[in-house]
């Protein structure tokens, strides 16, 4: 990870890779920080619709096997994945989550420039690290020495505190607030006003906190933390310790 170059990068056109429900925030982004967007590359929708939230829709996930195409794509345009995940076990959500791994395998396997895309009234403070392909909302605020891995989804109005360690692809949903030095393993889901409030703690792979848990502890590998006992083999809490 580097600090700042990739942020909000201006200086190619940017494709998004996939799309979801919040392309018109993402396409603010863009327009704040003088980022002219080329377009959307999704086979869902390429051939079927010429344009996503007013942005066009310009080719399919297929270009890589077109060696010309490719490489006029990885010379010319920065990308971002733009498809999101949620931990459930729908259909859609589970075909979601496969197809942004799929997407995002599509970036580092064809060495593709991959940007981060950071609201202006977010705030990063000093010495934090940012990956690739991270999202920050408006009114994040990452503290002192901070280290957030790529592709990393932090929504509005989230704390993220001093001296922790996110991993890859974690996200971090609204009004969420994560307490220092604590160490996120990848793919571990905070949902909506979600307090992690023991500093120390280690969120382990694949674990999912539902929306309004106040916690205060770590989580185990593919963890559950509810508040609803809808599959008997998760553990159920009102208030996490």
């Amino acid at each position: 990870m580097t600090l700042t170059s990739h942020i909000n990068d201006a200086t190619r056109p940017l494709i998004f890779l996939g799309s979801n429900n919040i392309m018109y925030k993402l396409a603010g982004i863009c327009e704040d920080h003088g980022i002219t967007i080329a377009g959307i590359i999704d086979s869902d929708y390429y051939g079927n619709c010429d344009q996503l939230c007013d942005i066009p829709v310009i080719d399919s996930e297929s270009f890589v096997n077109d060696a010309e195409k490719l490489e006029h794509y990885r010379n010319n345009y920065n990308f971002f994945c733009a498809t999101n995940w949620i931990p459930e076990q729908s259909p859609v959500a589970i075909r979601n989550r496969h197809k942004r791994n799929r997407l995002i395998d599509l970036i580092e396997s064809n060495d593709l420039r991959c940007i981060s895309l950071v609201d202006r009234d977010a705030r990063m403070l000093k010495h934090t690290e940012i990956g690739r392909g991270v999202f920050l909302d408006a009114h994040v605020m990452v503290e002192v020495k901070s280290k957030i891995d790529d592709y990393v989804s932090i929504y509005y109005n989230t704390l993220i505190g001093h001296d922790n360690v996110i991993g890859k692809n974690c996200v971090f949903q609204r009004q969420c607030i994560l307490t220092g030095n604590n160490t996120v393993e990848p793919d571990v889901f905070f949902g909506v006003a979600v307090k992690a409030l023991k500093p120390g703690a280690v969120f382990k792979r694949n674990s999912f906190i539902h929306e309004g848990i106040y916690i205060r502890r770590g989580t185990t590998e593919n963890e559950v933390v509810s508040m609803n006992s809808i599959n008997k083999s998760r553990i159920v809490y009102q208030y996490v310790d």
